[in-house]
């Protein structure tokens, strides 16, 4: 990339692979840059993302990123990506997802997802961005041998043209950085190894920790949808309609939400699962804060020394603890503070910190599972703030 070209560009650009709904995006975006376009196999997520960055160059359907093995077909040049951003699958990488390998007999080391990793190094050795963000699970942080080799791949240089990478990692908790949630994950920055800096990270913590009362209490009250205790069904399907809010924001995090919402407008994605009358009956019964193993002994239908927190009841003035794709199957880890039901997708999507003009566009579980797989967009704003810096520094030289 020539210095001239570097220059010309007003704001920095950004490729999302493993984009998911676009959480990363969303966050790099609000720190000034422009969003190229991202690249999913979800046909969920990848539609989300368009209808969200309606300008972006690229717009790919779904595909597996290993499809794509010639990138000269995308139509993007080396040197038009400032930064690379993407979350590769975590499952062989999180604690749970090892446990359940284990469980299944499955070879860890040989499942391919511990490799896709390799289509992230694929990409930057082809577009030699400026910087890289890879975010991963925490507990790879515990895994010294898969982590050295991710270092090693990023890190060399004798390839021919690739100019390799300073890396470096570091595990952030998503609360510190004013989300209302106790989210750990870990973030692999690397730096061309051409422009001599070290690998920056966030720095600024908020003073207090966001509550799920302070993120969620504008929201308009829900009644579950119920359903026969013996059926499958998630009840009848549910219209995804306009609701108004509840009152006017109700803290500074609640202004934040809804800054680009007009007077009058109302939220989507405002949407509840539906509950059988046993299990409303239970959440009635727990405290916020409880847990399964904390219900009589005459209502529990599992083992409490296996599902100890199958239900859980979030704590109203306290972050939620980690939102996982897992809402896609029932919900139950994670039962409204106040009411008598697990919470929406809006309600998720604010403890995730995506605001109210970011709309999802799937079914109603599909969209749990995106929420749930997000970088939450707050977080990577900050994680995105020192790199939009370092690369204003870098064509005033």
């Amino acid at each position: 990339m020539t210095e001239e070209k570097v220059n010309r560009k007003t704001k920095p650009t950004v490729l999302d692979i493993f984009c998911g709904a676009g959480g990363m995006s969303l966050g790099f975006r609000n720190a000034g840059c422009q969003i190229l376009g991202g690249i999913d196999q979800n046909r969920y997520a990848i539609n989300t993302h368009h209808q969200n960055f309606p300008l972006a160059k690229l717009k790919l359907p779904p595909q597996d990123i290993r499809d794509l093995r010639d990138l000269d077909t995308l139509g993007l040049n080396a040197g038009e990506v400032d930064i690379l951003v993407g979350g590769p699958p975590c499952q062989v990488f999180s604690r749970v997802g090892i446990g359940k390998m284990r469980k299944l007999g499955r070879d860890i080391e040989a499942d391919h997802r511990n490799f896709l990793y390799k289509e992230f190094v694929r990409f930057v050795a082809y577009y030699k961005p400026l910087c890289f963000v890879m975010e991963n699970v925490d507990y790879l942080a515990n895994r010294e041998e898969a982590l050295a080799r991710i270092y090693k791949d990023f890190s060399r240089s004798n390839r021919k043209g690739y100019p390799g990478y300073k890396v470096n990692y570091q595990v952030l908790d998503a609360s510190e950085f004013g989300v209302p949630q106790k989210r750990m994950r870990l973030f692999i920055i690397g730096i061309r190894s051409d422009l001599g800096i070290e690998p920056p990270f966030p720095n600024r913590r908020v003073k207090s920790a966001i509550s799920v009362g302070e993120a969620i209490c504008d929201l308009p009250d829900l009644e579950p949808w119920v359903m026969p205790l013996k059926t499958k069904s998630s009840g009848p399907k549910q219209q995804d309609v306009e609701c108004p809010y509840k009152c006017l924001p109700q803290s500074p995090y609640q202004e934040k939400m809804r800054k680009q919402k007009q007077e009058g407008e109302g939220v989507w994605n405002h949407l509840c699962r539906a509950h059988n009358e046993k299990d409303i009956m239970i959440f009635g019964m727990l405290d916020q804060g409880g847990k399964y193993r904390d219900l009589p002994e005459e209502v529990m239908r599992y083992r409490a020394d296996i599902f100890d927190d199958k239900y859980k009841r979030l704590i109203w003035n306290k972050p939620a603890w980690t939102l996982t794709a897992h809402m896609r199957k029932d919900g139950l880890a994670y039962i409204h503070p106040l009411q008598d039901r697990s919470i929406s997708v809006r309600e998720a999507a604010r403890i995730q910190s995506f605001p109210d003009d970011f709309v999802f566009y799937a079914p109603m579980t599909r969209m749990f599972e995106l929420v749930g797989n997000s970088v939450p967009p707050i977080l990577a704003k900050e994680v995105a703030k020192p790199l939009v810096k370092l690369i204003k520094s870098c064509r005033e030289r």
